[in-house]
């Protein structure tokens, strides 16, 4: 190429990148908010496998606001008001409200995560990691942990706790599908590799009597009975009281 072509290339190239600039800068000054809608949209981050959240849900709450908005001004849009309904619909966690510069009105929600399903044997709810309640969803029926009994909110973190350190330790494989509280006996557990029960009284001591009903585990097995395990009780320091079944279980 000859040199003054060269030449010409290179200015047409810093021509052509300033002009964009001065539209970028120009763009970038220009008032947010100050054109017309053009879409609203909806997203909604949630855990794998827990669609307790759709778009649909979210509707009722949009409309009151105004949605979708098409062709009203920007500015017309309350961000923070319709923030904070979002939030409040029972199984958002959070929820931000954003326009783009082509006038699209984005609805970004963060769903809450079930951590268990709380039931009194009346009403069941969901239950987060920080040991509140929410509501059932309709939308879906994921697979978690049934807990029952009375439980205070102290309660159901402890029973959070020992959900999480079941499913962790080598004697219950696949951990705990269930867990059960009543004032006399404390937490009873039923863990999903074996049917049978645990009574694991109250939330102390998970790493000594985890290792006890590891070592009956293994004593059944070794004498051949561990298809009739019924019943452990590790409540008992140093010890463990175990039941079985009259006759094997059937296959």
């Amino acid at each position: 190429m000859k040199p003054w072509m060269r030449q010409t290339v290179v200015i047409a190239s810093w021509l052509v990148g300033l002009t964009g600039l001065g539209a970028g800068i120009a763009l970038g000054l220009q008032p947010r908010g100050t054109g017309a809608v053009r879409a609203a949209k909806i997203r909604i981050h949630q855990p794998p496998e827990q669609v307790l959240l759709i778009a649909r849900d979210l509707h009722p709450i949009l409309a009151e606001a105004g949605a979708p908005w098409k062709g009203q001004n920007l500015k017309e849009i309350n961000i923070p008001l319709l923030e904070e309904k979002l939030k409040s619909h029972p199984q958002v966690k959070n929820a931000e409200v954003f326009s783009s510069w082509d006038g699209t009105v984005y609805s970004v929600v963060k769903q809450k995560e079930a951590k268990a399903r709380i039931s009194n044997g009346i009403q069941s709810a969901y239950c987060d990691a920080s040991g509140n309640l929410f509501p059932i969803s309709k939308n879906d029926n994921p697979r978690l942990p049934l807990v029952t009994g009375t439980y205070t909110r102290a309660r159901r973190l402890e029973a959070l706790r020992l959900l999480d350190r079941a499913a962790q330790h080598s004697a219950f494989r696949g951990g705990w599908y269930a867990l059960d509280f009543a004032p006399e006996t404390g937490f009873t557990a039923f863990p999903e590799w074996h049917p049978h029960r645990v009574v694991w009284g109250d939330a102390s001591a998970f790493a000594d009597k985890a290792h006890r009903a590891k070592a009956i585990y293994a004593y059944a097995l070794q004498n051949q009975f561990l298809d009739q395990l019924e019943r452990l009780d590790v409540r008992f320091e140093d010890q463990v009281v175990f039941t079985r079944t009259s006759t094997p279980s059937q296959p």
